[in-house]
């Protein structure tokens, strides 16, 4: 039972130190063309190391670098940065995906890697975009036709008048209203005294 637990030991050291530090997977976005800095936090960790690999999907190495030789796989517009940082250049949704930065140790060391997403957002077609068009067509408005001074005149002057006519129709209809009403008011009245003398 004890050879059974060293073994398990042994086992699990074995693959930390094969397969480095694991840790949450951190996730950038960015837009197409844009110029993205993926980090490489392994290079925090670890200080001393015999070369770096980017690779993308765990399968397809992207560039690596050791010493001061660069090996780039498939790749031409990407570079290393500050403490290994990858930067992609014009980046298209194809380059959307999860990125590994791995570290080989020295002999003794322990490797180590870290993983980030990308996320790159679909690119507009601006061919496909159509501008706005703010003419108006010609014969969308009717024409206008401009007036000679004596047609205004004479067009203001009937305006004038027939306001005056209206006003002196309006006028006359109240008087005869209330001449009316002021009329039957007093024929009441009259007809009420003469009933009252009559009865006395």
């Amino acid at each position: 039972m004890r050879n059974l637990k060293i073994s398990a030991l042994l086992l699990f050291a074995m693959a930390a130190l094969h397969c480095g530090i694991s840790e949450d997977t951190e996730v950038i976005k960015g837009n197409c063309n844009d110029t993205v800095r993926l980090p490489c936090k392994a290079a925090d960790r670890t200080k001393t190391y015999r070369y770096i690999m980017w690779y993308k999907t765990e399968k397809s190495p992207i560039i690596k670098r050791k010493s001061n030789s660069y090996t780039l796989y498939n790749f031409t517009s990407i570079s290393l940065g500050d403490k290994e940082t990858l930067v992609l250049n014009g980046v298209q949704p194809s380059d959307s995906g999860k990125y590994k930065c791995y570290l080989a140790a020295d002999v003794g060391g322990q490797n180590d890697e870290s993983s980030v997403v990308l996320n790159i957002s679909e690119c507009l077609n601006l061919s496909t975009v159509y501008p706005i068009s703010t003419t108006v067509p010609a014969d969308s408005c009717p024409a206008v036709e401009e007036l000679t001074v004596p047609w205004a005149v004479i067009g203001l002057s009937l305006i004038t008048v027939t306001k005056i006519v209206l006003c002196i129709i309006t006028v006359g209809v109240c008087d005869r209203v209330i001449f009316r009403t002021v009329r039957r008011k007093q024929e009441v009245r009259g007809s009420k005294t003469g009933r009252s003398s009559w009865k006395e």
